[in-house]
Parts: structure tokens; sequence; C-alpha cells
């Protein structure tokens, strides 16, 4: 009797998103201790490149997109020429390694993914000089996608990280409905201040790794889930409708992130997966990704420890 195949491996590490404030030498042994645990696939949260030309074709809400690399993606492409509709072969072009380096870097402004051209020896390539600074630019970024994802990746060789963000849910505000954005604005004052109790420790600034450990613990989960789910319909609003607009959208986004995420495991079955992401998608990832998936384990980061 054969044995079974062992599981696929999901680790999902909780962050507050990185800036310039934190420096490298604080992030890198953090960093050093994920890739020591050599994922076979690094996740990132930025939208994949096929998603970033359907905002940009959909336009109105999604026109102006600033978040999910959104902005990188379309400079990118625009020093480029880059039209929409070659976004697929681009991507194409750039996974095949018979393609020549020059092309292979290009390929991936095409596909809108330019974050991709960073695990490439982009530097040895000839490019023009504004694609040359835009990439060296964009490889110098203090964001988790960069300085970890893609910092992994490039380490352990990979052809490229798996972009898993999705902003479904969009198309439920588009156009904006009559006084939604001062209903954003108040949810986010309302829970600013309580965010920042249940995070707090992410003010440690010389222990990332003991920042990480801190948001997966289960009182942290606990009150970030409350804090973004349940909080949205919490008693007092005067616009309930638009609450749980929010609210839908909040959970639709999780559950495309988590299809994505799951998706992306096929490509490395029996391996593992590293997705960094923000704290407050954890809980919503690790709901949709915990059960009834027959071949994956979630990983916890004190595994890491052992």
């Amino acid at each position: 009797m054969l044995s079974p195949a062992p599981d696929t491996e999901l680790l999902i590490v909780p962050t507050a998103h990185l800036t310039a404030e934190l420096p490298d030498s604080v992030v890198a042994p953090a960093r050093n201790r994920l890739a020591r645990w050599r994922p076979d696939l690094v996740a990132i949260e930025a939208l994949p490149g096929h998603l970033v030309v359907e905002y940009e074709l959909r336009g109105g809400t999604f026109g102006g997109f600033e978040v999910g690399g959104a902005l990188d993606a379309w400079r990118g492409a625009a020093l480029l020429g880059a039209t929409p509709g070659e976004v697929w072969s681009a991507r194409r072009a750039a996974m095949a390694h018979g393609t020549p380096l020059d092309e292979r870097v290009l390929a991936w402004l095409r596909a809108r993914e330019p974050i991709n051209a960073l695990l490439l020896p982009y530097a040895d390539a000839r490019l023009a000089s504004p694609i040359m600074d835009f990439l060296d630019e964009l490889s110098s970024r203090p964001r988790e996608t960069v300085s970890i994802g893609a910092s992994i990746a490039r380490r352990l060789g990979h052809d490229h990280v798996a972009h898993v963000d999705d902003h479904t849910g969009v198309e439920n505000i588009d156009p904006l409905p009559e006084g939604f954005e001062a209903e954003l604005t108040a949810f986010r004052e309302q829970v600013s201040g309580l965010l920042e109790a249940a995070t707090s420790p992410r003010r440690i600034a010389d222990n990332l790794w003991a920042q990480w450990r801190f948001h997966s613990s289960t009182d942290v989960r606990r009150d970030l889930e409350r804090l973004e789910s349940a909080e949205r319909l919490a008693a007092g609003s005067d616009t309930p409708r638009l609450r749980r607009v929010m609210l839908a959208n909040w959970r639709a986004r999780n559950l495309a992130m988590a299809a994505r995420l799951r998706s992306a495991t096929a490509a490395v079955p029996g391996g593992r997966v590293l997705f960094v992401v923000g704290s407050a998608h954890e809980v919503p990832l690790r709901t949709a990704l915990g059960s009834d998936q027959h071949d994956l384990r979630l990983v916890e980061l004190a595994e890491l420890e052992e």
C-alpha cells in the first residue's frame, strides 16, 4: 500500500505593514528565519497583473486604485507603452526560462507584475535608464512584499512570487453611494484606538519576529477579527446599510484572497508556501483555509522555533 502524500504546508505570517521607520537590520533576522524554513513558493499581498488590467479597463472606482501594487504595475507598464491586451502573453514570456534576460525583465513589466522582475538579475540586463531607475527604486522599498517576499524568493532561486491580493466587492461601491466615504472614515476613527491597543507590540523596535508572534497569538487574533468584522456592525451607526456593504466587501476580499492562495498551492503540491500579509487578514484566511482542504496544513509560527 502506498503511503499517503505529504500535506502542502501553508505559513501565514501576520504583520503590521512595514515602513522605512523599521530598518532592515531589524527585518533581516525575521526574514532569515523564514528563509531557513525553505518555502517552495512565496505569496505576496499584491494584485495579480490581470486584475490590474481589469481595474484599468473598468475605470470608475477601480480606475484610481492606489493599493495592492497597482500604481507600480501601471508605472512599469507605462514605461514600455504596454497595452492591456498583452498581459497574458507577457506573463508567458516572463515565465519561460528560454527567454533572454532583457526580455524577461521587460515582460514582467508588461505583465503588470514588476516585483517579479526583481527576482531576476535585472542589473545585468540591458535596460533603458528610466526602467533601471524604476526597478532600483522598487527594490529599495521597505514594504514586506519586496523586503521579505521578493527577497526570500530571490535568495531561494524562485522564478516568481504569487500575487494573491484581490479587491472583489469594490463593484458594490462603484459608483460610491452617498455617504460611503464619510461612513468609512467614521468607522476607521471608531476602531483606530482599539486597533492600536490590540497591536501595540508592533512598536517593539528591535524584534520583528516577536511582533509576528504577538500578532498570531489567540487574543490578538480574536481582537482583530472582532474589530475588523463584527465592529463594522456596531450599534450607533446612522447608516447600518453602508456598514453592511463594508463588511460584505471585507469578507469577500478575504475569501477571494484565500481562493487565490489555495490555487497557488497547486504549483507546489506537498511543498511549502509562505505568505506574509497584513495582520487583519490572518483570521479570515485561516478560517477559509483551515478545514475541508484535505491536503493542506496551516503552519504556526511557533513551529519554526522548534
